[in-house]
């Protein structure tokens, strides 16, 4: 894969400006959506039938997704303008994973794939790092969603997250997508589709550019091969930039 562009090539102040502008704009209204379905679910306004339960479980995952998307934006916004600050403090990448590992999975049955998630702090024994927890959930977050909304139906994704040395791997395997062409692509900016991919299955939009840009960010690296079955990786460093190791 090319190396990416630094961030004075990419810094685009106008586009900053319109991003910011537009996430701000967009999470009021989404926020009010948001919590009104979450009080219909709680029966404030009185009880449900089951038919109207589902269609409303699946209106505040939908929400819960454009919110995502919003943030997205606001982040992208802020990459482009220079604005965007990684935190350095102590975590635990265990329950980080556990946590994302249950949401991951609800979206993996609502999708009909069989998932699989695992996690190796190594040698090590410890999942103890310094870095952004926030950017940290959110890089590995993506990687897996796209995969996840990206597979056919019935297919297979793996994620394994492995902790060596001084270097954090996330592999997310799909064997759902057959993407041809150059897969490192799919972390390009404004990319519509995955290459050989048909309708309707999508393409990176702004996850997979995202999670190129905080990665790059981290100091860290992203990878991709196709061999029949679609490969992303992402590389983190956690004894440098930020993400070193405690004593």
């Amino acid at each position: 894969m090319p190396p990416l562009p630094s961030d004075s090539d990419r810094i685009d102040p106008a586009r900053a400006v319109f991003l910011a502008d537009l996430a701000h704009d967009l999470s009021a209204p989404l926020t009010a959506i948001h919590g009104a379905v979450e009080l219909l679910l709680a029966g404030i306004y009185g009880s449900l039938a089951d038919d109207q339960r589902m269609l409303l479980v699946e209106m505040l995952a939908s929400a819960g997704e454009l919110r995502g998307l919003v943030q997205d934006v606001a982040d992208l916004g802020a990459l482009d303008g220079g604005r965007l600050v990684l935190a350095a403090e102590p975590f635990e990448l265990g329950p980080v994973l556990e946590e994302l590992r249950g949401s991951l999975a609800d979206v993996a049955d609502r999708r009909g794939l069989v998932f699989t998630f695992a996690v190796s702090f190594g040698a090590e024994g410890s999942g103890v790092i310094v870095g952004d927890v926030k950017r940290v959930r959110q890089i590995v977050a993506g990687v897996c969603l796209y995969a996840l909304k990206a597979s056919r139906r019935g297919s297979e994704v793996s994620v394994a997250v492995v902790r060596a040395g001084d270097q954090m791997r996330l592999d997310v395997r799909s064997t759902g997508i057959t993407a041809t062409g150059d897969p490192a692509a799919l972390f390009d900016d404004y990319r519509a589709l995955t290459p050989g991919v048909p309708k309707p299955y999508r393409g990176p939009g702004l996850g997979l550019p995202l999670v190129a840009r905080l990665v790059d960010a981290c100091g860290g690296r992203v990878l991709a091969t196709a061999d029949g079955a679609l490969t992303l990786g992402v590389e983190l460093p956690v004894e440098r930039h930020g993400m070193s190791e405690l004593p």
